[in-house]
């Protein structure tokens, strides 16, 4: 059966707010000119200020939004025109969400604040784009203004999920609660309320790279048995590709049946990675070879989630980690000649057991051949190109010296035989 899925820890379908991916972008030169031309230090006479503001609303009706801004804050010598300078900062900053560049949307949405230092929107936006960089710490503060000028249900549901990631469950289920004073039946809150309690009950154990949580049903020893698994394949993957988490990663163990009713994962699920690893274990679980992929495996879920900045597709992230955990990729193949990516990413995410099983196995046959013409510095590679918003056939090609589709048809040529 297929060995885990794994979930984006801050899930899109949860705030229509956010935008799909979290990555960390370069800001080029001319941005970085633009940006760096501070409102106050350029003076002009009412009257150029009236032309400014003119060209302003004409570029911004245009979608010319660089240089509408500029000419906003240049005009900016009273209140409406600061409100206008904000709004077209506002509205860059979410045009460079749109199109996965979250270091670029910060810059502009301070800028925005710079102009209105409390707008309850662009306070979201920064919060926001601070997270898709993949940096939640610094999302806390803007987001927690935001939520105090407007009481958004949705960005409290937001800031639990950054908190619980930190394990600061306090000040998780207090937004929490606030939701669910004002929504009662709002089911996210309901379920991540009841999975933070559930987790105050719980024993726990640390290590420089780890923290695991397990209640009474768990055996002390068997959890601390994973906490060395961790720490071994933190430094496998270390050695492999270059990966070291730059916070402590938080792992719970659960009974069969806990981890069912927690997770909501299907039967033949044997752990997942959605921001914190989990994993069911029993008593009489092994503490050999199998229980070392499995913590391998969820493990490389979690390097190959923060090194795209959570961009990775599925056939990458299931492939990858079977590959890391030492999955044999010898199993025959019942593809037929219709292999493609989006093809591998459907299969994976199917109900049905045998057909995902099947796109396991394609994707860690794939990744096997991916890795036999670069190794993983090529794979690492990859990781990285589709961390910055390239798109995933555009990074195979520059990574491999080939198009796409050229690949999926050598693939397909080598598995008929």
């Amino acid at each position: 059966m297929p060995r885990s899925r794994h979930l984006l820890p801050f899930a899109v379908a949860s705030l229509t707010l956010v935008v799909a991916a979290l990555v960390v972008f370069d800001v080029p030169a001319p941005f970085r000119i633009r940006a760096s031309v501070a409102p106050s230090a350029l003076a002009v006479t009412r009257l150029d200020a009236v032309t400014l503001r003119d060209e302003a609303l004409s570029l911004y009706a245009a979608g010319n939004l660089a240089p509408a801004c500029e000419r906003f804050s240049r005009a900016a010598a009273d209140e409406p025109s600061r409100a206008d300078a904000a709004s077209c900062f506002e509205t860059w900053a979410w045009q460079a969400l749109r199109e996965s560049r979250p270091d670029e949307a910060s810059t502009l949405f301070a800028e925005g604040l710079r102009e209105r230092p409390r707008a309850p929107g662009l306070l979201r936006g920064l919060g926001i784009a601070a997270i898709h960089a993949g940096r939640p710490d610094e999302a806390i503060a803007p987001l927690e203004a935001a939520v105090a000028a407007t009481g958004d249900t949705e960005l409290r549901v937001l800031l639990a999920r950054v908190y619980d990631r930190r394990d600061d469950e306090p000040a998780a289920a207090r937004h929490l609660r606030a939701v669910l004073a004002r929504e009662p039946r709002h089911a996210r809150a309901r379920a991540l309320l009841a999975d933070i309690e559930r987790d105050r009950e719980t024993h726990r154990a640390l290590s420089p790279h780890f923290l695991v949580k397990w209640r009474d049903e768990i055996d002390g020893e068997l959890a601390r048995v994973v906490l060395a698994l961790l720490e071994t394949a933190h430094r496998r993957l270390d050695a492999q590709l270059g990966y070291r988490p730059s916070a402590r990663i938080t792992a719970v163990l659960y009974g069969d049946r806990e981890f069912r009713d927690a997770t909501r994962a299907h039967g033949w699920v044997d752990g997942l990675f959605d921001g914190k690893i989990r994993v069911p274990v029993r008593a009489s679980s092994p503490t050999g070879p199998a229980l070392d992929r499995l913590i391998t495996h969820e493990y490389a879920h979690a390097a190959i989630h923060d090194l795209s900045r959570g961009r990775a597709p599925r056939w990458l992230h299931e492939g990858l980690a079977q590959y890391l955990e030492g999955a044999p990729a010898d199993r025959p193949l019942r593809l037929g000649g219709t292999l493609t990516l989006a093809g591998l990413d459907a299969l994976i995410a199917d109900p049905d057991p045998l057909h995902a099983r099947i796109g396991y196995d394609a994707a860690l046959w794939v990744v096997n051949d991916l890795s036999g013409r670069g190794g993983l510095g090529s794979l690492r590679a990859l990781l990285d190109r589709i961390a910055t918003g390239e798109a995933v056939a555009a990074a195979v090609s520059r990574v491999y010296a080939l198009r796409l589709a050229e690949l999926e048809s050598q693939w397909r040529h080598l598995l008929n035989g």
